[in-house]
């Protein structure tokens, strides 16, 4: 009798979609690590204090150590704008009551013997000496001798505040733990802070009065003493590099003392600078009134770089849609994994796998980028709302979920198999799902590296800008307006 051959078990064709799977897995963990990198990297993130501590535990205590490395190494001019700042915070706090006189005269005191490039520490020392004579009620007709000493001989004086120095050596010790340029600047900006705002203010408005006083006395060499030391001062706090706010209020001021000095009535030279510097003041504000808030600025204030701004938090909302997506798609594979794996009859054909996943991909990759190109305000009220506050939940991770398992149910239910019934829907639907994972982990990737290049964009055009806001801000014109005053000498 004949044996009859011993069939063999049918091989399994389950090769596609397990293949699927494991591409996606492997591509989407390096995508996922930059993504992350990327994310965390982000100046907002960074600076929330929650968070900033769990992702970076020990930043503090590298920027700790970075300052105190970099502060032992300051460079003179540098030096020196830290020795004026603290005189300008103590002759503030004064006026507040925080420190007494006597703590005012001697941080004023250490100021001016720091400063060996500066003669503005003189002129520290005469707003203390007119703040002590004030709070002694001594009339203002007799302020003028304790003052000579130090506001005569001021011609030709350099008041440099040397802000900007210091801003850039602060800036060193923000980069070496990691933040970009830009963000490093702005962080060192806001840490020097506007100290001589207050100081210029109290000076101005004080001097002034001396200024009336010794005029209405007959004494017109005091007076123009007083005024030249002032309007010089004013001069070179506007046209020396430093903090915008710093800048305008100089400006400002400066146009008040030219229009209350008797000789601007008779000087075509002074009334244009007069007008030069409001002008100049006004264009600044009013380009900045019409900026939206920085989103990615740590310190919310306006972008300075509003194109570079505006592209890197588009490639930020890109690229979280279409992580959002990826996860979407692989939890979706990973819990139908079991119809590739635990059978051995699995015939789901590739020329309808892979065409409906990469249309899933596409779909969802498309949707994302005409939302960040068309709809700019609602990325940036969508994203602005998480750096804020952790209490609020995005909306975009949530559609680009729900978008992606509503495309590939579609693609898997409106293409049913001819045979196999309903026995190949659910190996088909998680093929497709690995699919779409796949191809958008290798789409993450690729916009995490667009986003990684638009953040160092950010950060150079950033930094660029902070050095000088007013002519980032109003462009070429910015330098028309303060020219008369470059060669205007009090």
């Amino acid at each position: 009798m004949k044996r009859e051959p011993r069939s063999t078990p049918p091989r399994s064709k389950a090769v596609l979609p397990r293949t699927l799977l494991i591409g996606a897995l492997l591509l989407s963990v390096p995508a996922t690590w930059s993504a992350l990198c990327l994310w965390t990297h982000l100046p907002p993130l960074r600076h929330v204090p929650l968070l900033g501590a769990l992702l970076a535990r020990g930043e503090m205590d590298d920027l700790r150590a970075a300052f105190s490395r970099i502060n032992t190494a300051m460079p003179p001019n540098a030096r020196t704008a830290l020795a004026l700042r603290r005189a300008s915070l103590a002759l503030a706090d004064a006026r507040t009551g925080t420190i007494e006189p006597t703590q005012l005269q001697d941080a004023v005191a250490a100021a001016a013997r720091t400063n060996a490039r500066s003669q503005l520490g003189r002129l520290q020392r005469a707003a203390t000496r007119m703040w002590l004579l004030e709070q002694a009620d001594t009339p203002i007709a007799d302020w003028w001798p304790a003052l000579r000493s130090l506001l005569e001989g001021t011609s030709g004086a350099d008041f440099s505040h040397h802000q900007a120095a210091l801003t850039r050596h602060w800036a060193h010790a923000y980069e070496s733990v990691g933040w970009g340029p830009g963000s490093a600047y702005g962080l060192a900006d806001a840490l020097v802070g506007q100290p001589h705002g207050p100081f210029l203010q109290y000076f101005a408005g004080r001097l002034q009065r001396v200024i009336h006083a010794q005029e209405s006395a007959g004494d017109a060499a005091a007076a123009e003493t007083c005024r030249h030391a002032l309007q010089e001062l004013l001069r070179q706090c506007v046209l020396q590099p430093g903090a915008e706010g710093l800048r305008l209020l100089a400006a400002d001021l400066l146009a008040d003392t030219l229009d209350s000095d008797p000789a601007m009535g008779n000087d075509p030279q002074r009334q244009a600078i007069a007008r030069g510097l409001r002008a100049w003041r006004a264009a600044y504000r009013e380009t900045i009134r019409g900026r939206p808030t920085a989103t990615l600025d740590p310190e919310r204030r306006p972008a300075v770089a509003p194109l570079e701004h505006e592209r890197l938090l588009s490639r930020v909302a890109l690229t979280t849609w279409l992580g959002s997506a990826m996860v979407a798609a692989a939890l979706l594979a990973i819990a139908l994994g079991w119809t590739c794996f635990g059978r051995r009859q699995v015939t789901v054909a590739g020329r309808t796998v892979v065409p409906h996943a990469l249309l899933v991909a596409l779909l969802v990759t498309g949707t994302g980028l005409v939302w960040v190109h068309f709809e700019p305000d609602s990325v940036r009220v969508d994203l602005r709302g998480d750096f804020s506050a952790f209490r609020y939940c995005w909306q975009h991770p949530f559609i680009a979920a729900g978008a992606t398992i509503a495309l590939i149910l579609a693609t898997t239910l409106l293409h049913r198999p001819a045979s196999g019934g309903q026995s190949l829907m659910l190996p088909r639907l998680g093929s497709v799902a690995a699919g779409a994972w796949l191809v958008l982990a290798v789409v993450l990737w690729c916009s995490v590296g667009a986003g990684g290049l638009a953040q160092r964009t950010y950060e150079r055009a950033t930094r660029m800008a902070r050095e000088d806001a007013i002519t980032a801000a109003i462009g070429p014109d910015a330098e028309r307006w303060p020219a008369a005053l470059r060669q205007w000498e009090p």
